[in-house]
């Protein structure tokens, strides 16, 4: 659980946080007595700047919110200065699982509510180093990625019925699309918040498992004695899938931008003949499974490396074109006044 919990608040505070931040919020909380921070995952509700939560009553981090202390907040990705309280009362702890819509107490008894009032975000910093952010991310996901079709490639040669093979390997290049694409939305969302991390690894993958499916042709068929301007338009349909899918996302925000997709499928093209490079002159039939994986994973790295620096510069002239990260300023507001206003609220509770 420990895991799993250092793992949930990792996404919350990083680039990521969409992939949970719709419905689970991170609480920074300074313990009364040890005076450390306690970061907190839970669910919760909103309505306007006042959060909603359910604890256990058995857990203890609630109780340094007891009878009211402030906190910070981090809800989808921005820091909020807050002030909190905690009501234990089983009428309220109803009314609180009513809003989260998630049973997380096996009876009213055993809960309690925690109201929380937000003050406006924190302004975000503007991002810097862009492109070494974009190339330090895509280069290992890459790798990480790439991987996998290289593992799964060299277990697979000539061992087994060539369509499950071809199948196989396509199934592994998704896989290092998936890869790709969270890398890449890792350093996207820094200046591009509003791209979906989800859509954006989809779109990824779904470019990767239409290249990966043309370079399998081969496999099946035995063999791909095609006229060369078939293999050109194959070639052509292979580097352009993914930049062409990420294009559609980009341009729901940025019209004008479909210079992505040459930028992409150059930067591809380039990192292929890099791989091809250095992986041609060293393999050779009758090698060990692990030495062809291993001079696949070499050739990768190369191939990573090249694709992540050249389309980091795409990157980098993508925001540059609209103007630079988007960034919004907020006013910083008194949390002494949302204290008194959750103070308010409570004794008028107390008083039903």
């Amino acid at each position: 659980m420990r895991v799993v919990n250092a793992v949930v608040r990792w996404l919350l505070l990083s680039p990521l946080h969409d992939l949970l931040s719709r419905s689970v919020v991170l609480l920074l909380i300074t313990g009364r007595r040890s005076g450390r921070t306690i970061a907190v995952p839970v669910q919760y509700a909103e309505d306007g700047d006042v959060l909603t939560i359910v604890s256990r009553r058995d857990r203890l981090w609630w109780r340094n919110l007891a009878g009211g202390a402030p906190l910070t907040v981090v809800l989808r990705g921005k820091r909020h200065a807050a002030y909190g309280a905690v009501d234990r009362a089983p009428t309220a702890v109803r009314d609180a699982l009513g809003a989260v819509g998630v049973p997380v107490v096996p009876s009213l008894e055993d809960g309690v509510a925690v109201t929380m009032v937000l003050a406006p975000a924190e302004p975000r910093p503007e991002p810097s180093g862009l492109w070494r952010r974009w190339f330090g991310a895509v280069t290992l996901g890459e790798l990480a990625g790439f991987a996998v079709p290289a593992l799964v490639a060299a277990s697979v040669a000539s061992a087994g019925p060539e369509l499950l093979s071809a199948l196989l390997i396509v199934a592994a290049g998704i896989v290092e699309g998936s890869v790709l694409g969270l890398a890449q939305a890792y350093a996207l969302r820094t200046a591009l918040p509003w791209v979906p991390t989800v859509t954006w690894a989809g779109a990824t993958a779904g470019g990767a498992a239409v290249a990966w499916s043309i370079g399998a042709i081969p496999i099946v068929l035995g063999g791909f004695d095609q006229p060369p301007m078939v293999l050109v338009l194959l070639g052509a349909v292979m580097l352009v899938a993914m930049g062409g899918l990420q294009w559609r996302v980009l341009a729901s925000r940025l019209p004008g931008t479909a210079w992505w997709v040459a930028a992409t499928a150059g930067a591809w093209m380039v990192a292929l003949a890099a791989f091809a490079a250095v992986t041609t002159p060293l393999w050779r039939e009758g090698q060990p499974v692990w030495l062809v994986a291993a001079i696949g994973v070499l050739g990768g790295a190369v191939m990573a490396a090249t694709v992540a620096a050249l389309t980091g510069l795409a990157f980098v002239r993508l925001v540059k074109s609209m103007g630079g990260p988007e960034v919004r300023s907020f006013a910083s507001t008194s949390t002494h006044r949302h204290r008194r206003t959750i103070g308010v609220q409570t004794r008028r509770e107390e008083s039903r």
